[in-house]
């Protein structure tokens, strides 16, 4: 093994840990994240729901 194959490997190894890291330093944001989009969806389709019950009562017989 050549001299330049163990400092890339390393280099390689730095790179991954520091992408690794910042992935998981982020994990909790996206956990908030996405909690905050399911409920906007659920606000989203109970208003749905109550103006599709609105226009169906409003409906004639």
């Amino acid at each position: 093994m050549s001299m330049n194959n163990a400092l890339f490997r390393t280099s390689q190894r730095r790179r991954a840990r520091a992408v690794y890291d910042s992935v998981a330093s982020r994990r909790p944001v996206v956990g908030i994240l996405c909690a905050e989009m399911v409920a906007l969806a659920v606000f989203a389709l109970a208003a749905a729901a109550v103006l599709g019950l609105r226009a169906w009562f409003a409906l004639p017989n």
